[in-house]
């Protein structure tokens, strides 16, 4: 890991890393408050991963719905774009 760190390809992919993924497991942290599985076993603690994801998905889908003034049809037409490129 070291190495990859020191070519430059390595740090611009360690730099969007902070842009990417870590945003996510610190908003899961502090405002949903999971800081722990409270399941054993590998399927119930993915069962339960599973859904905090999906709740931190649906807060994001509300305030994009919010941010747009409750246009629900305006959204609809972004996600459609993202998910079906024509």
């Amino acid at each position: 890991m070291a190495a990859k760190l020191q070519t430059e390809e390595g740090k611009e992919i360690y730099r969007q890393r902070k842009k990417i993924v870590e945003p996510v497991f610190g908003q899961v942290k502090s405002n949903l408050g999971f800081g722990r599985f409270r399941l054993r076993g590998s399927g119930k603690a993915g069962g339960e991963w599973t859904l905090v994801c999906l709740v931190h998905n649906i807060k994001k889908i509300y305030a994009k719905i919010m941010a747009k003034g409750g246009d629900l049809d305006s959204l609809t037409g972004e996600l459609e774009a993202v998910y079906n490129p024509a």
